[in-house]
């Protein structure tokens, strides 16, 4: 089974890797809209962990020029990661601000620290920390890769901090014009 999940990611990621470079798929759209559509998608996993979704998203809507699918998969990925290793009964912070012609997101978690040897491997393909496989029996390592890639694919950062038992990942998306 785990040969057969392994294949599949592969396909995954050589079909997404061929969409995120295709730029006709790009356009203007609500990133607070599309995070908080993400975001539902949690809702039942995080009640089971009683974890605490601390949303700080701004009143204002913010407009970016992306990719809409490949932008709610970096969300998916980052937040499903935030459920898994966040301690029992803790708080996820989601926060959505722009700066200096950038929208910011910033997703937080408390739970076990990635260790520091792992911090500069853990976009690369397959890498899994020590950590990680044991309480992730079924992942094949792809995750962060893929939000890796398209954000890298945008022409974005993106870039992870973990001590203390905080977890962030901070990534950033072009404005649309106007914004």
């Amino acid at each position: 089974r785990r040969l057969s999940r392994l294949v599949r990611s592969m396909l995954d990621v050589s079909q997404l890797q061929a969409r995120v470079s295709d730029k006709s798929r790009r356009k203007n759209f609500d990133l607070t809209e599309l995070m908080l559509q993400t975001l539902l998608s949690f809702e039942k996993r995080a009640d089971e962990k009683k974890l605490d979704m601390d949303l700080q998203l701004p009143e204002d809507h913010i407009m970016v020029f992306a990719d809409p699918d490949a932008i709610t998969q970096v969300i998916y990925n980052l937040v499903d990661n935030a459920v898994k290793f966040a301690f029992e009964s803790s708080v996820i912070t989601v926060l959505l601000y722009k700066k200096s012609g950038k929208a910011y997101v910033s997703i937080k978690d408390r739970g076990e620290t990635i260790p520091p040897d792992d911090l500069p491997f853990i976009f690369d393909r397959f890498h899994k920390s020590d950590h990680s496989r044991s309480l992730d029996k079924d992942g094949v390592g792809l995750g962060l890769y893929l939000v890796k890639t398209i954000i890298n694919s945008h022409d974005e950062d993106i870039a992870v901090t973990s001590r203390d038992g905080m977890t962030e990942f901070v990534f950033t998306l072009a404005l649309s014009e106007g914004e």
